[in-house]
């Protein structure tokens, strides 16, 4: 698939020699290039995303560190592996695999330290606050490159125009916001200072897709009891419902005025404490705040609003439930297309996948997809996020096929789901793609059917998930579920091998095990569910799945299923049933 921007490897090495020019010039002997924007998104359109400017890697997370001298190192973790070696020139950049057990952003630093970096160069406006701290202890002094002093050695180019703010109906959303801010400020001298876009959608239930694959939109809010002060670019159209709604102020400036707003503000409001979510507020944004405020009144919030947000309220639950049946509909037609589409002799692409899965997501009524869908046909699907379907992969009756997608509806809440399936059900599949489908299936009804008292933590879930593959010598290199909500991705639940984050009830989690083998092939069997408190046992959790769409049985192995799971499949697959969702309708 062409992308809507491209640069050649050209470019890219007389980018990264621009970007040593101002080290030379700065007297640097390294440079840390964040994948983020100024609001520190995980998706960043690549002509925002000045990683991409210097490495060609186009996924949504990645670190990179640029050494005085030799080839740039790029980290990512296993979701990227595979594609990172694809997409980079290994003349100029040089893949940095991060492992289960650590992360990209601590093999970095730790790289920092080996490598003897005394002086650090960093992007003040896109690197967070606390992984800025974590730098500052490996490397002898970090030096801030204010905004726009690369764009003075490199072209990056302008965004689009932005859409209108608008208010989330109230049949489509939870509390007000005054509502939220009342039940989370316990006086009127307290305040947070918010940049995490989502968290800014949901406090103030507008939603504005601003950027690729989200619903929220460019903001920078000051939250208090009885108000949130939302500052907007003057580019930025805001309708008039979100203007006239009671608790929120939205106030249009140049960014690079907001220190004499909220100083201003300050003087009125007269606030004593100011919180801040470290790792999702760049450093040029905390300098501001002291200026502003004075250290004494700062207090870190480690997880900002995630604590609260992260905790849906019914008509949320309600909301999000209505957005996965579409979302299962679209999904369920694609796979239909697909296998009638091989019945009928058709030659259709792993582009055409890609395509047709917007199509049928459009059809539903989607707004927008919730990320870069993710078609892998046959080898390809061993690519975790694989991002770039060809329309020179042909799909075959017998490949196996992964194809991760997601949209928004009505309300602007996210959904995520995978399915990986069989070209077509007459044929028979090979031996080992039915062998890792069964274990990934076991693996998702594990977690899916688990019962576990309040507070457990992730990783305990996390080996569920992992242990019936583990007995056959498979595993997988990213984590088993993340939450979502406003963004695809959002912070206060995860499921993984590290994870010490405690379950909840009112969490929304994916639940996503997979095996892939580079050159045959890949299985992820995702569905996102929410937490509920178990009507029978007391202080006891489950977890309620939202996504219903059938598996493959041209896939799944039953002697490789034990009782239980043959019962929990045969549940599964009747609600399927009911609601037109079932893989086994498909001949």
């Amino acid at each position: 698939m062409k992308k809507a921007f491209d640069l050649s490897n050209q470019t890219i090495k007389s980018n990264i020699q621009k970007l040593r020019k101002v080290m030379t010039d700065r007297g640097l002997d390294g440079m840390y290039i964040s994948s983020f924007d100024p609001f520190l998104n995980e998706y960043v359109p690549l002509q925002d995303n000045h990683r991409f400017y210097i490495t060609g890697f186009t996924g949504s997370m990645a670190e990179v560190l640029v050494p005085a001298n030799g080839r740039v190192r790029l980290y990512v973790d296993g979701r990227y592996h595979e594609q990172a070696d694809l997409e980079v020139d290994a003349t100029e950049v040089e893949v940095m695999k991060t492992g289960p057990d650590s992360s990209t952003t601590q093999d970095l630093a730790n790289d920092v330290k080996k490598l003897g970096i005394k002086k650090l160069g960093y992007e003040a406006d896109r690197t967070a606050l606390g992984y800025l701290k974590k730098l500052s202890e490996v490397a002898s002094e970090t030096v801030a490159l204010e905004g726009g002093e690369l764009a003075k050695e490199i072209p990056f180019e302008a965004l689009p125009a932005l859409k209108e703010v608008q208010l989330v109906p109230r049949e489509w959303r939870g509390r007000d916001t005054l509502e939220k801010t009342r039940s989370i400020f316990s006086n009127e001298k307290e305040a947070m200072f918010l940049t995490a876009l989502d968290s800014i959608a949901w406090i103030t239930n507008c939603r504005g897709y601003h950027l690729p694959f989200l619903s929220s939109f460019y903001a920078k809010a000051l939250v208090t009891k009885e108000k949130v002060y939302v500052f907007v670019t003057p580019e930025t159209p805001v309708s008039d419902k979100a203007k006239k709604e009671s608790g929120l102020e939205f106030i249009a400036l140049p960014f690079n005025n907001l220190p004499r707003e909220l100083d201003r503000l300050q003087n009125t409001l007269h606030l004593n404490e100011v919180q801040y979510m470290p790792s999702m507020l760049n450093s040029a944004d905390f300098a501001m705040l002291v200026k502003v405020f004075g250290t004494d009144r700062l207090k870190e919030k480690a997880d900002g609003l995630y604590g609260y947000q992260s905790i849906k309220e019914p008509v949320e639950i309600q909301q999000m439930d209505a957005s996965f049946r579409k979302a299962d509909k679209a999904i369920f037609n694609t796979i239909k297309w697909v296998k009638d589409s091989i019945k009928a002799g058709k030659r259709i692409t792993e582009l055409d996948l890609y395509n047709e899965t917007t199509k049928k997501y459009k059809e539903q009524g989607a707004h927008d997809q919730s990320f870069n869908t993710i078609a892998g046909v046959g080898p390809n699907g061993s690519i975790v996020h694989y991002g770039d379907p060809s329309d020179e992969v042909v799909i075959k009756d017998t490949d196996m096929i992964l194809l991760d997608s997601g949209g928004y509806f009505d309300g602007g809440w996210a959904t995520d789901t995978t399915r990986t399936f069989f070209g077509d059900s007459s044929k028979k599949a090979d031996p080992k793609m039915i062998e890792i489908y069964t274990l990934v299936l076991k693996g998702t009804l594990a977690v899916q059917s688990a019962v576990f008292p309040e507070g457990t933590k992730g990783n305990v879930l996390d080996g569920l998930a992992r242990n019936a593959m583990r007995k056959y010598g498979y595993d997988y290199s990213h984590g088993t579920g993340h939450g979502v909500g406003v963004h695809v991705h959002e912070p206060g639940v995860r499921i993984s091998t590290i994870s010490n984050v405690p379950m909840k009830a009112g969490q929304v989690v994916s639940i996503e095990p997979g095996i892939y083998i580079p050159g045959f092939g890949g299985v992820r069997l995702e569905n996102i569910a929410w937490v509920e408190k178990h009507p029978k046992y007391p202080k006891m959790l489950r977890f309620v799945p939202f996504v219903y769409i059938g598996f493959d049985p041209a896939l799944i192995d039953m002697n490789l299923l034990n009782s239980e799971e043959k019962v929990l499949l045969e549940e599964y697959e009747a609600e399927c049933t009911k609601r037109g969702t079932s893989l086994r309708t498909l001949k």
